[in-house]
């Protein structure tokens, strides 16, 4: 009797364990973040896509990659917003005609504390921000499709466009702990400052 109660408060631990270890792999997958409107493009001659991007994010990687694969669009003006550090791909984004900006940690004065990167602003010609949010219906780590241009020009032709949530790496290291209390995903990846 006592070995049998020993056996199964083990597999209980053990289960419940295994359950907690998974959900948090997995829920990093499921989260999604806020976007930060004011980082758009002001009034201009044509439309805007802002990519808002982290060095240290995988995801933001991955739209990097795909940006300097595709090049900038001739239905809008392009930039790419980096919080933090400059990424190593920075050049090859100018080399292909990108517009960068870096915003440091103490330049940033709105509230970050429920950011996520990687996001895409689009603004119109009158500078109204018409599109804040994520690139797709999953996270483009996952292999999900970008579909910024996509997006774009639904806003162009109907004037409306499916909005995405935002999936990818908190940018404050407050939100970081409360995803990742144990420093599994955020170790070193983001700067403490944010």
């Amino acid at each position: 009797m006592v070995k049998k109660f020993f056996l199964i408060t083990v597999m209980a631990f053990w289960g419940v364990g295994t359950l907690l270890l998974v959900s948090q792999f997995y829920g990093w997958h499921l989260m999604s973040f806020s976007a930060l409107p004011s980082l758009g493009q002001k009034q201009q001659a044509t439309w805007g896509l802002t990519h808002v991007v982290s060095a240290e994010c995988k995801c933001s990687a991955k739209v990097i990659d795909y940006l300097i694969a595709r090049g900038p669009s001739a239905d809008a003006k392009e930039e790419i917003v980096v919080l933090g550090p400059m990424p190593a791909q920075a050049q090859a984004l100018k080399d292909k005609g990108y517009s960068l900006r870096a915003l440091k940690p103490e330049e940033m004065t709105d509230d970050i504390s429920h950011l996520g990167v990687p996001f895409l602003l689009i603004s119109t010609p009158q500078g109204d921000n018409v599109y804040a949010g994520g690139y797709s219906e999953k996270s483009v780590q996952d292999g999900s499709p970008i579909r910024d241009l996509e997006i774009l020009h639904s806003l162009q032709g109907k004037g409306t466009a499916k909005s995405f949530p935002i999936f990818g790496c908190a940018v404050s290291r407050r939100l970081q702990k409360v995803i990742d209390p144990f420093s599994i995903k955020y170790t070193g990846q983001v700067n403490d400052e944010l």
